[in-house]
């Protein structure tokens, strides 16, 4: 009875926490977001998709699981919001971490859907 509440309560307030942490436009850096997109992207997609290919997959499943773990954005918002409160990050690397988890979860279910037809 608790968790549901919890997860529907207080997880979006969380996140929305998040969002007022920083001016999204003015720390907003193109470049910056672009790589940090990219880097997560390949680095998520082929990780993951080589490990479920060694474990015994095709080529298809395991790009459909790499793929899916890509959506796998709210960790690093939790990651991302800890290392600013620590200033072991600046706002603009927060700002393409979390428009990065953002996107990366947006895309993934079409991308997903894609690979599995």
């Amino acid at each position: 009875m608790i968790k549901p509440f919890a997860l529907n309560f207080f997880a979006p307030l969380y996140f929305v926490s998040v969002g007022l942490k920083v001016n999204f436009s003015s720390q907003f850096d193109d470049i910056l977001v672009l790589l940090i997109f990219l880097i997560a992207c390949v680095g998520k997609i082929l990780g993951a998709g080589i490990g479920a290919k060694l474990g015994g997959m095709s080529w298809k499943e395991a790009w459909s699981v790499g793929v899916a773990m890509n959506a796998r954005g709210a960790i690093e918002i939790i990651l991302a919001s800890v290392a600013l409160e620590y200033q072991l990050i600046d706002q603009r690397i927060f700002v393409a971490l979390v428009l990065m988890a953002f996107a990366t979860s947006m895309l993934s279910g079409s991308w997903l859907k894609y690979l599995v037809k």
